[in-house]
């Protein structure tokens, strides 16, 4: 998948999380979208690959950045 597609999805999915946090709470639309992306990386990967990934979201938890407007209220 190129850069502009992988843009363009992530924009989609920001859109549908925004959508969603009108009618949920914020907190409940993310665990929710956390669980379905774990159930997919542990269906589409080997477990050692499942494990590396899930250690690397961890340690990246100082790098994750907050949304610079105010996209979920």
């Amino acid at each position: 998948m190129n850069d502009e597609k992988l843009q363009r999805l992530y924009s989609k999915f920001l859109e549908f999380a925004d959508h969603m946090s009108v009618e949920h709470r914020p907190m409940e639309v993310a665990a929710i979208m956390m669980a379905q992306a774990l159930t997919i990386y542990k269906s589409a990967l080997s477990e050692d690959e499942y494990n590396a990934i899930v250690d690397n979201i961890s340690n990246s938890r100082d790098k994750v950045k907050t949304f610079e407007k105010p996209v979920m209220q």
